[in-house]
């Protein structure tokens, strides 16, 4: 026979999400994307393509994404409402991220798309892993 003894008050970890999400956008989830933009890493795993001759001649340099560093400066969070955290881009950067990343570079040859804003597996990792210690350290506390 099975018992079951009924809990009448269940006691849930005292967790603020929101300061949990807040630190997971600083400390993880930006510093990744300007990481994998650096390694000339999309955000898939896969790699950013390469920039065309003229791109390359006008920057003086072949890496995506990086001419002056104004986008990866760009990266920013900011709190909406309860246990809400968004990461944006700041300014005319978000425009033309979103079409580097949504629209594609048409070239002479294919279209190209730069995958570098969202969340890489490694991460999303990351961030269950750092929540999971959060909700450990605080219930071992009790």
């Amino acid at each position: 026979m099975i018992q079951a003894k009924i809990i009448n008050r269940i006691d849930f970890p005292k967790i603020s999400l929101q300061s949990t999400l807040t630190e997971i956008a600083q400390r993880i989830i930006i510093p990744d994307i300007q990481k994998g933009i650096h390694a000339r890493m999309a955000i898939n795993g896969g790699s950013l393509p390469e920039n065309e001759p003229e791109t390359k001649k006008r920057k003086g340099s072949d890496r995506p994404l990086i001419d002056t560093g104004k986008l990866l400066g760009s990266f920013f969070y900011k709190l909406s409402g309860n246990n809400r955290v968004i990461i944006s881009i700041k300014g005319d950067r978000l425009e033309i991220g979103g079409y580097l990343q949504n629209d594609g570079v048409k070239t002479k040859t294919a279209l190209k798309f730069y995958r570098f804003f969202g969340i890489s597996e490694d991460a999303h990792d990351q961030a269950i892993a750092y929540t999971k210690k959060k909700i450990k350290d605080l219930t071992d506390g009790r």
